[in-house]
């Protein structure tokens, strides 16, 4: 029996489901999870929610699952029509709005308080006590903002946030002395400048952006005298745990990704979660869904996930977050 599962994502040249969508096509084709399920590609008109709904609707009876590779606004959507259709359906989203308590939605991404904690704590082993914050004011940005300002003061640092970068913000870091600046933005078009009027005025501390940057256009753009430079991560580049990570390295470096990214992760993860789901329930959405909510743990490229009925995100514990310094040309760990 052949499982089919839609991967639906939006006709856009963003970073993120570009990425996304890659990482799941190629899982799979490579994840021994996914052996047994055959994919199926669409795509919608970016932040048309109509159209979603439109392009899955051809899908009705043909497919089991479907895997978007969406934004909250889209998920949301997803999660609704999937509901209605009865398909077992992934996201990578960490919004809880993403989820509604739908028992066949299931969103992978990492909650922003795990991330901040494990942060922090690194920060903290790394004797950072004085932390700058610049963050962009998308409510995303601001809610990690805010998680990270709780997160560093609760590990006994200091930590203040700016909400935009001017000539006073600039001549305060200075003042401040901060032992590092962490960049909070998702846009290269926004952290480049910023990262560059902050090196302008001679400050030589550790610049620290997030994993949604940590891809080549945006390390190029840096260029070889951009200082130190850390990203927040989810795997070592450098020696990686277990056999995922390795095995999706490989996979993704013969298709020609030098940088695999977070996004990357998050759609393999999401196509080996929901196929191995679909396999063990033999292609039945509903047992899918038990399978899944029996806290079974799933070990992925992104950490682990162990479902529940009260928790359709998965993530406990420390989560998988490292830092990565990017130095010379090559990674390092931190």
């Amino acid at each position: 029996m052949t499982i089919k599962v839609l991967l639906l994502k939006p006709d856009s040249q963003d970073p993120s489901p570009v990425d996304q969508s890659l990482g799941a096509r190629l899982a799979s084709a490579h994840a021994a999870e996914c052996s047994g399920v055959a994919v199926e590609e669409a795509a919608f008109r970016h932040g048309d929610l109509a159209d979603l709904e439109k392009v899955l609707s051809r899908y009705r009876g043909k497919v089991s699952a479907v895997l978007g590779a969406t934004s909250v606004p889209e998920s949301a959507r997803l999660g609704e029509l999937a509901e209605a259709m009865g398909l077992l359906c992934f996201v990578a989203n960490n919004n809880p709005v993403v989820w509604q308590r739908r028992s066949q939605v299931f969103h992978i991404g990492l909650p922003s308080s795990q991330t901040a904690t494990a942060v922090a704590g690194h920060l903290q082993r790394r004797g950072c006590r004085r932390i700058a914050l610049i963050h962009d004011q998308t409510d995303f940005q601001r809610r990690v903002a805010a998680n990270m300002e709780r997160a560093i003061q609760a590990h006994g640092a200091a930590a203040r946030c700016y909400q935009e970068l001017t000539d006073a913000t600039l001549a305060a870091l200075s003042l401040d002395g901060a032992d590092l600046v962490y960049v909070v933005y998702s846009s290269e078009a926004k952290a480049l400048p910023v990262a560059r009027r902050v090196r302008s005025r001679g400050m030589t501390a550790p610049l620290l952006f997030g994993r949604s940057l940590m891809r080549p256009s945006f390390l190029s753009n840096l260029g070889a005298n951009a200082g130190e430079m850390w990203f927040v991560d989810m795997f070592s580049r450098v020696a990686p745990d277990g056999a995922a990570v390795p095995r999706f390295f490989e996979t993704l470096g013969q298709a020609g990704i030098a940088v695999p990214t977070a996004n990357h992760a998050f759609g393999w993860d999401g196509m080996v979660f929901c196929s191995g789901a679909m396999v063990a329930a033999q292609g039945d959405p509903a047992k899918a869904i038990a399978y899944l909510e029996s806290g079974v743990q799933l070990n992925g490229v992104t950490g682990a996930c162990s479902f529940s009925a009260e928790n359709h995100n998965g993530r406990t514990g420390a989560g998988p977050t490292v830092i990565t310094r990017w130095h010379d040309g090559r990674f390092e760990d931190v």
